[in-house]
């Protein structure tokens, strides 16, 4: 028999994986070889839509019915339509009398599966719960250890030491939002490594070391202080004001130096318009200034660079030093912290039986992945040989590596019918979106690249790379837009590896698909408009009002990067007679028939009420209601 290609790397499309899996089930002799078969999907609905496709084509090939995936199954598979049509009857038969061996399904679905099997293994109650929301109790978790306060000698001076702290940088002295936001880490799979070396260090030792960067950056800032006090004292000594100064520029910078502790990063800076007015030996003074304070500024105009000068070598000297030291400072407590809310958060986990969907690859990274894979596939109580993988580009640095070990075994062997296994791996590196969850594309690109990359395979066996080169999904101007913004991009990339996949991505052929428009617009900044927030809805109110006729509303989509973004949008299509559908518009809140109803039950309720204001929430009845 013929041994199948072991490794095959392609670059996207769901339909490619339904084919391949169709080819696999289809040129077997086992008509349960669908069991043999883990595909893994990203998402829920990828693996629902797989599914359907996979039974809807071997329903159709039942009832005898030809679509273009016949055609190509037959082109390369070389079988018979007959012999398709019968296979598929059997096979479609089979799947359905064993629809939980169906393995198509997300790769937290596999994941938990394994926790399920190896619950004993990691200690774990065999009957526990899976919580998907993290963040509560990540919360819950902060507030239990605030509640130590007080009790705990170290944690309370730790934390009371932290507000003080805010307070003295002029920001609120609740921690506890600070927290919460700083607790997530605690799941991310990216910081695992480090935070586990971080549980090692004890909080004397965290203190320690803020301390000792606090001091340090207390010399700079008196340092930075007696440069700043120096300029001043000399200008007001002189009896100078400092709209005297062009812009006061001059002035302004060395009061920044005395100020340093409440600066901004970027607020400090040694280029623009004073920088080039002393390299370039310009006056200091305004056209308006007298003939007297004119003569006075050009005597102190040396002694003032000089300290100008003294400033900046101190800044390209200690400066980043001292950015870095307020950032380190800034996340130390909540570092110190963190052991504290990942004991809590265990002590809830034990005390409600549960598990947080967000460690299980962690929980497998540490336990199952040392085991030989034998022992996995006995107590799974299958063996999969073929492997077929979606949106590689966004499955996790973790994920991976806790595949590889099955993969590996399964691949690099035979079956007792010389059957060698397979491993189909789909994505495109540009289409990357989830690296703040542990996403990692230059996996997928490693795995993808050519000859010159081999040391990146994990597996002794050769792999075959396969484009798809034909975009079928998107018209032909999106294709050649696309073509040429990212041959365009490519110029502008330093990493060898991203410019290669950049160029790769210009050279998508086109289908059928003929016509498409797009259009790139920049809104110009404009410092007279009143409400900056108004800029973006204004644009796209204006696209949407002049577009062709022969466009519907409802073909319009508009895409923000941030909630807050959404809904000033929304708002300002809807007070411009555009109607939309979006999550904020589907709350009861913002319906206006409701929001009629209860302020007229108001104003029935409450006739005298002369304040009252339609859509304000002010009434003690109307705070009642709600």
């Amino acid at each position: 028999m013929q041994k199948s290609t072991s490794f095959q790397v392609y670059s996207l499309s769901l339909i490619t994986l339904v084919k391949e899996y169709l080819k696999i089930i289809l040129t077997s002799d086992n008509t349960y070889k669908f069991q043999q078969i883990l595909a893994v999907t990203f998402t829920n609905k990828a693996a629902g839509e797989m599914k359907a496709r996979v039974i809807e084509n071997l329903h159709s090939f039942s009832k005898e019915e030809k679509n273009d995936m016949l055609k190509v199954i037959c082109e390369e598979t070389n079988l018979s339509e007959t012999v398709i049509f019968s296979k598929s009857k059997a096979i479609l038969n089979a799947i359905l009398q064993n629809y939980s061996a169906f393995g198509i399904m997300t790769i937290d679905s596999f994941t938990h599966k394994l926790i399920r099997t190896f619950a004993y293994d990691l200690h774990l109650p065999l009957n526990f719960e899976v919580e998907m929301d993290a963040e509560s109790l990540l919360n819950e978790a902060v507030d239990v250890v605030i509640s130590k306060i007080g009790s705990d000698k170290k944690l309370t001076d730790l934390l009371v030491n932290y507000s003080l702290q805010k307070l003295e940088d002029d920001k609120a002295w609740d921690i506890s939002l600070e927290l919460k936001s700083f607790a997530k880490i605690i799941l991310n799979e990216t910081d695992a490594t480090n935070l586990k070396s971080l549980q090692k260090i004890s909080i004397d030792e965290f203190t320690l070391l803020k301390e000792k960067l606090q001091k340090e950056n207390k010399l700079l800032e008196a340092d930075f202080l007696m440069i700043g006090e120096k300029a001043l004292k000399i200008i007001d000594e002189n009896g100078l004001e400092h709209k005297e100064f062009s812009y006061a520029d001059l002035p302004n910078h060395f009061k920044k130096l005395t100020k340093l502790k409440y600066l901004k990063a970027d607020e400090l800076k040694f280029e623009g318009r004073l920088n080039t007015t002393i390299e370039e030996n310009k006056n200091f003074y305004t056209a308006k200034c007298s003939a007297n304070s004119k003569q006075i500024i050009e005597s102190i105009t040396s002694v003032l660079k000089e300290l100008y000068f003294e400033s900046k070598k101190l800044y390209a000297e200690k400066y980043p030093r001292y950015v870095l030291n307020n950032l380190i400072v800034e996340g130390l407590i909540p570092l110190a912290v963190l052991n504290y809310i990942n004991n809590a958060l265990q002590e809830i986990k034990s005390e409600n039986n549960i598990l947080l969907n967000a460690e299980f690859n962690q929980l497998i990274g540490d336990t199952i992945k040392n085991e030989p894979a034998p022992f996995i596939y006995e107590r799974l109580g299958e063996k999969f040989r073929y492997y077929f993988i979606d949106e590689m580009q966004d499955t996790s640095q973790l994920q991976w590596q806790n595949l590889i070990p099955l993969i590996d075994h399964a691949i690099s062997s035979e079956n007792e019918l010389g059957e060698q296994g397979k491993l189909l791996l789909v994505g495109d590196a540009k289409q990357s979106i989830y690296r703040w969850r542990g996403g990692k594309s230059e996996q997928f690109i490693a795995l993808s690249s050519e000859e010159k990359h081999k040391n990146n395979n994990p597996f002794y066996v050769e792999k075959v790379l396969q484009n798809l080169e034909t975009n079928f999904r998107s018209y032909s101007e999106i294709i050649d837009f696309n073509n040429a913004f990212f041959k365009n991009s490519a110029q502008f990339l330093t990493n060898p590896s991203y410019r290669d996949l950049f160029l790769e991505g210009n050279s998508q052929k086109i289908s059928k698909k003929n016509g498409g428009y797009v259009q790139v617009s920049f809104v110009e900044k404009n410092d007279e408009e009143e409400d900056k927030t108004l800029v973006y809805p204004k644009k796209v109110t204006e696209i949407i009002q002049n577009l062709d006729p022969s466009f519907k509303k409802n073909d319009v989509c508009v895409l923000v990067r941030k909630k807050d973004q959404g809904i000033a949008v929304a708002k300002y299509l809807s007070e411009n007679g555009i109607e939309i559908i979006s999550s904020e518009t589907l709350l009861l809140k913002n319906n206006e028939k409701i929001n009629f109803i209860i302020n007229l039950l108001y104003v029935i309720e409450n006739p005298s009420y002369k304040e009252y204001k339609i859509g304000e929430r002010k009434a003690p009845f109307f705070r009642s209601v709600y």
